[in-house]
């Protein structure tokens, strides 16, 4: 029996020895490594995918330049909630012309009467 409880043992050294250490071996070298950037056709993907990103990129973009050295003193998502605000704005007050001119309607409201939207 004495024979038969040491078998066990051996049998972990030798697994320990031919299977544990090679690996932890290997994973300390991939670890190590240093990353990897990720593929630009992995970005252009995202990109096609969530094309309103871009978009959000390009009008902070816009009010940075806009605002010159005052862009500053706001934090990108300051500038993200005004840009947001300002373009409400702007279409209300834009809406609200257009139906002093053309009698009640939107551009917009009158062009899909047309076919057009």
């Amino acid at each position: 029996m004495e024979g038969q409880q040491g078998l066990p043992l051996l049998e972990l050294d030798i697994g320990k020895r031919e299977i544990i250490t090679p690996a932890v071996e290997i994973l300390s070298q991939v670890t190590t490594a240093s990353p990897i950037a990720p593929a630009p056709s992995i970005r252009k993907s995202l990109d096609e995918l969530f094309p309103e990103q871009k978009y959000e990129e390009r009008n902070l973009k816009d009010a940075k330049e806009i605002l010159g050295a005052l862009a500053d003193e706001f934090t990108p998502q300051q500038l993200k909630d005004t840009i947001v605000e300002m373009t409400y704005l702007t279409e209300c007050w834009l809406n609200e012309f257009e139906r002093e001119i053309f009698k009640g309607k939107t551009l917009r409201e009158l062009l899909h009467e047309k076919g057009g939207l």
